[in-house]
């Protein structure tokens, strides 16, 4: 008999390659099955399932996908002042676990990035839970909503800020498969039950925003409890186990560098912040070039663009100096007349001041 699935094309791996996306594979190609319908081992007294699952395990996740993924989602969390945190593991992590799979125990993966990841829907379960052990139902129900009830705050899946590390990990109950008429004892052989885990170390960004600008405040609260859920209970599965720990940072050096680009893309949507990032770093003399090019050989077509870049020029402190025939740094700046130095200065303040004095339409 021929297996109707999974039967490899030439030239096809019979693992997933580096670039790949890892959970497509481990959901729909577990490819090793005898005829028999088992699973075939490699050639060893290895569990089939584990030598499965190892196949998988490794470095997963394109960091570069992460990098722009993370991004839209804290520029997202800033725009609807929402809150951002990085969670990092203190112990191995694992998810999905309740998911069916041929091995068994199955693995959430995020549906586009191929990398462990917790839902929204499971951070807000969490965070009720956490909550119900220390406030009244009435706080709970308030700032969470009643179940089955939307809340004013909205918990965004949790992804890693980076490529993830996968291990394989084994527990073995001695007491499986009991009943009434089969009561448990040390006679039992163990039972090894593999299943795939993210490495300790893996940082997940965490976001949560309000859904109107009435819900605003709730964010907070809903914050601190979120961080503190994770921190006391830990997230995933298996956290009684010591599985999913958690330390919450909310001053991480990964949202530091998140606010830098936000703020950087956002400055240069505007042409003083294009103007700014193209004359970073230029010295005297090239800046003294710049206004020729720009404000009096050929003078840039479109007003704003001028005024922009004249603003940029005043910003650097130079011009005040044009403006009596003197350089502003005379040891590093050629020399130039004063009849040059002049006539760059009011060639930016007339910039500047053009599109003020042009009468109202």
């Amino acid at each position: 008999m021929t297996r109707p699935l999974y039967r490899l094309p030439e030239g096809v791996a019979d693992k997933p390659s580096e670039d790949c996306h890892h959970g497509l594979w481990y959901d729909k190609f577990c490819n090793v099955w005898s005829r028999e319908w088992q699973l075939k081992t490699a050639g060893n007294d290895e569990n089939p399932k584990l030598t499965w699952i190892k196949s998988v395990a490794g470095r997963v996740g394109s960091d570069q996908a992460l990098s722009e993924f993370t991004q839209r989602m804290f520029d997202l969390v800033t725009k609807r002042g929402g809150a951002a945190v990085v969670a990092t593991a203190q112990s191995r992590f694992v998810t999905g676990l309740g998911r069916s799979h041929p091995v068994e125990n199955g693995f959430a993966w995020h549906p586009t990035l191929g990398v462990p990841y917790l839902p929204g829907s499971s951070l807000k379960g969490l965070t009720r839970a956490w909550a119900q052990s220390k406030y009244s139902k009435d706080e709970v129900d308030q700032l969470l909503g009643k179940p089955g009830h939307t809340s004013g705050v909205a918990f965004l899946d949790a992804v890693p800020i980076r490529s993830v590390e996968l291990e394989p990990d084994v527990l073995t109950p001695h007491y499986a498969n009991w009943s009434e008429n089969d009561l448990p004892g040390d006679w039992r052989s163990p039972t090894p039950v593999p299943f795939l885990v993210a490495a300790r170390g893996l940082s997940m960004l965490v976001g949560m925003v309000p859904l109107t600008k009435s819900h605003g405040e709730q964010v907070e609260m809903a914050w601190k409890w979120l961080t503190s859920a994770l921190e006391e209970f830990g997230a995933g599965a298996k956290t009684a186990l010591g599985y999913g720990e958690f330390r919450a940072e909310r001053d991480h050096s990964f949202l530091q560098n998140l606010e830098k680009k936000r703020r950087e893309r956002e400055a240069m949507a505007t042409p003083e912040g294009r103007w700014r990032h193209r004359l970073r770093g230029r010295s005297e003399d090239e800046l003294l070039e710049a206004v020729l090019d720009h404000l009096i050989k050929t003078p840039l077509p479109d007003p704003e663009e001028r005024r922009a870049f004249a603003k940029v020029i005043l910003e650097k402190g130079m011009v005040s100096a044009w403006r009596k025939g003197v350089p502003h740094d005379p040891q590093r700046t050629r020399a130039q007349s004063k009849k040059k130095l002049k006539e760059r200065a009011k060639a930016v303040q007339a910039a500047v001041e053009e599109l003020d004095a042009e009468p109202p339409s």
